[in-house]
């Protein structure tokens, strides 16, 4: 069989080629060379990751995961920062204080406390505690800062809650202490407070100047201190009871070859699980699951299934401790859907993946209560989770199912070429098919240059039916077809062009089950002139 472009198209083609200003060319036979040689296999269209070989034949496997809650959801920024500034109790002066005497000291209670959560520790994964002073003493003087209950790591601060900072005078003097992995105690001395940080200060003359240091009544001291980029690790506390709106768009990790294939499936099942890490119990109540397709205009499907009417509870998970928040082990609970099993539109949902898979629902934290007496306990960087698993046996309705790949043909060096392309495609698939091939990516001064002569159809190809095989990979069922290649085809592809394969595999009214086997061999040969040139 053969399938050519019409002659006045190739007379044109010609033309324009042989109008350029190029050198001397001719022409020399070229007899089956080989172009072409890809194997096509559902193996090969859906990733290796992503499918078994089951009892019955194929079977895909898809999943991913995305996060249910966000951590700014949870608990919000808990920055501060605050000014002091202390004065002396006299007129006058100047009254000598000797080295190593304290001049000032404050005991403060920082407020951390958030909306509906109450904190009784909190671990810190980043930010910083600054301290900015100044004094109008004229003298050296000392500043001991201490974070009362804070537990240091090793590394930062030599394990010490307390800064030391010399201030001189006339000077601002500027500290910045990490405080990544600081645990800090909120519920106060007695375990009943909450969101209160305690500090305390004391500022006086360093013990190791030589010589008294003079005060004046008029003297100064100015304190800045800050928590700034505070992000929270780990939190102990009370949460409450809320309903947090969660909209996530799930993202088919790996499954990206999958947006190119359209399946009617015989048989499908799509699970979601969702994984509750918090120390906090949940429910959960979906309000729509749904899938938006691009374009000018998106399209949104919605998911429609008996199983999304029934909410679930996810009990908290275990978070237990053994030497400091650092060492927290921590054993999630699950519950889920499992659609696709009754009455419902998953088949038709699921047709194709989607541009966007979106989950609206509702989670209620602690819908029980306050029944930890205060214990919640949350790692923020192992939130809760949504998880999706995608079982489909490869039993194929008669509707259709498409594959689109791209080939990759071998090109003579050194020529340009203009003649026929010999397809050959050896098929050991239970169906037959229609295959579409096209040049996508084409340098846009060729497409500009069809567009100038109305050929439009130049860089594609009718379409071609391949005869149906017997399913036996060692038995493949052979179909012959012969397109002509125009010189601006092949040098398109030279240019950086791809040649795409659209497949349409053509399935029965009973439909037809798929093994790893089984495949389309797509081979081609080059048969006609080479044009050579010289400068």
């Amino acid at each position: 069989m053969r399938v050519g472009i019409p002659l006045v198209a190739i007379c044109a083609a010609l033309l324009l080629w042989g109008c350029r200003s190029e050198p001397v060319t001719w022409r020399t036979p070229l007899h089956r060379v080989v172009f072409l040689n890809d194997t096509l296999t559902w193996g090969d269209v859906v990733p290796d990751t992503l499918w078994t070989e089951g009892q019955t034949g194929l079977v895909l496997n898809a999943s991913g995961s995305s996060a249910l809650l966000n951590a700014d959801a949870l608990l919000p920024n808990l920055d501060t920062s605050w000014s002091s500034e202390f004065v002396l109790p006299f007129i006058g002066g100047p009254i000598p204080i000797a080295p190593g005497a304290e001049i000032w000291s404050e005991v403060e209670a920082v407020n951390l406390s958030v909306p509906d959560v109450d904190l009784r520790r909190i671990r810190i994964g980043s930010g910083a505690l600054i301290l900015t002073a100044s004094s109008t003493v004229q003298g050296p003087l000392e500043l001991n800062y201490r974070i009362e209950g804070a537990v240091f790591p090793e590394g930062t601060n030599g394990g010490s809650n307390e800064v030391v900072l010399q201030i001189l005078p006339g000077q601002s003097t500027q500290f910045v202490l990490p405080l990544s992995e600081v645990e800090l105690d909120l519920d106060g001395g007695n375990n009943l407070e909450w969101s209160r940080l305690y500090t305390s200060w004391s500022v006086g003359v360093p013990a190791d100047v030589t010589e008294d240091v003079g005060l004046f009544g008029s003297d100064m001291l100015t304190l800045d201190v800050g928590f700034e980029g505070l992000q929270v690790a780990q939190v102990e506390g009370r949460f409450g009871s809320r309903t947090l709106e969660v909209e996530e768009s799930v993202s088919l990790d790996g499954a990206d070859a999958l947006q190119d294939v359209e399946v009617a499936w015989t048989a499908l099942e799509l699970e979601l699980e969702f994984l509750n890490t918090t120390g906090m119990d949940l429910g959960m109540t979906i309000g729509e699951v749904s899938r938006t397709d691009g374009g000018e205009v998106p399209v949104v499907t919605p998911l429609i299934d008996p199983a999304l009417a029934s909410p679930i509870v996810l009990p908290r998970a275990t978070v237990s401790e053994t030497g400091g928040m650092a060492d927290w082990t921590i054993t999630s609970s699950t519950a889920g859907y499992v659609f696709g099993t009754g009455d419902g539109n998953l088949p038709e949902f699921l047709s194709s993946v989607p541009d966007v898979f979106v989950l609206q629902a509702a989670a209620e934290i602690n819908p029980f209560g306050d029944v930890s007496g205060g214990y919640d306990r949350i790692d923020l960087s192992r939130l809760p989770e949504v998880e999706w698993t995608l079982t489909a046996p490869l039993h194929v309705g008669a509707s259709r199912a498409v594959w689109l790949d791209t080939l990759n043909p071998q090109l003579p060096e050194g020529i340009e070429f203009d003649g026929d392309l010999i397809l050959s495609f050896s098929n050991s698939l239970p169906v037959g098919a229609s295959i579409g091939l096209s040049l996508v990516d084409v340098p846009e001064h060729l497409k500009l240059l069809a567009a100038g002569i109305g050929a439009t159809d130049w860089f594609s190809y009718p379409v071609v039916e391949v005869s149906s095989g017997n399913g036996v990979s060692a038995e493949p069922v052979v179909s012959e077809v012969v397109l002509s290649l125009l010189p601006i085809q092949f040098s398109a592809l030279r240019q950086g062009a791809q040649m795409q394969i659209h497949v349409t595999l053509e399935t029965p009214l009973e439909g037809a089950s798929f093994d790893v086997t089984q495949n389309l061999v797509v081979q081609g040969n080059l048969d006609g002139d080479a044009i050579l040139f010289v400068e």
